[in-house]
């Protein structure tokens, strides 16, 4: 990589650290007591929020177009699901009732980075049948519908990635595999704050503890996710210049 692509990577992880102070400090301050999660779509806190997806999209296309060429085609899966995230987080951050098209995308983005580590049937068979126990659980409670299925099919690709990307990481020992592994478990955990908000957004109340800890919790991951997958992306590009 060149000293231009250092320093714009240095700008940019700088108006993330920004956008990041911003937001955090944006969702205290606009936060009345006792109100669930000031972002909703369309929000300024939501556009906020969705300002750091744009970026990164446009750093890691910078990068693409750049050196993508002389990766191989899985590696430059990457950017692939930074477009379907930025897809995704719009339906989430800036169009109001539109949540199931961002589950849908974030699936994808899930299915995206399973193809980037290389599945096997074995591990393919393991998200068929947890989704396959989800879905009949869905039917017995009675929620089984089109959002917590698109959901839920989210949440298992993501589930099994985590475990897959630390193994792949103990095989390999490398730097990227880190960055990679560190990146979808910081993604985890705002999947599984978002989970555990709504949990207790339904049936305990939104001035509970549980319910601001876990809101707090959502962006604080999903930022230095995207940054951490993208810096990995990085790495890919260093191995290939040697």
């Amino acid at each position: 990589m060149s000293k231009k692509d250092a320093v714009i990577l240095h700008i940019y992880y700088l108006v993330e650290f920004s956008l990041f102070l911003v937001i955090k400090t944006a969702e205290q301050v606009w936060r009345v007591p006792g109100q669930g999660d000031p972002g909703i779509a369309g929000s300024p806190l939501a556009i906020l929020r969705y300002c750091t997806i744009v970026c990164n999209f446009l750093m890691i296309s910078y990068l693409f177009l750049r050196h993508g060429r002389r990766l191989h085609f899985c590696e430059n899966l990457i950017p692939l699901a930074f477009a379907l995230t930025l897809t995704a987080d719009f339906f989430m951050c800036v169009i109001a009732g539109k949540r199931i098209w961002g589950y849908l995308f974030f699936t994808l983005v899930e299915t995206v980075y399973m193809i980037y580590m290389k599945p096997t049937w074995k591990n393919v068979s393991l998200r068929l049948l947890l989704y396959a126990g989800i879905l009949l659980l869905l039917w017995n409670v009675g929620m089984l519908h089109a959002d917590n299925a698109l959901a839920m099919a989210n949440m298992v690709q993501l589930t099994v990635n985590l475990f897959c990307a630390w193994i792949r990481h103990g095989k390999t020992g490398s730097r990227e595999t880190l960055l990679f592994a560190l990146g979808i478990t910081f993604f985890a955990g705002c999947d599984y704050a978002i989970l555990v908000r709504t949990v207790a957004g339904e049936f305990l109340s939104t001035s509970h503890p549980v319910y601001g800890i876990a809101a707090f919790i959502v962006w604080t991951c999903y930022i230095p996710a995207q940054v951490l997958l993208l810096r990995s992306y990085v790495e890919k590009i260093i191995n290939a210049d040697r």
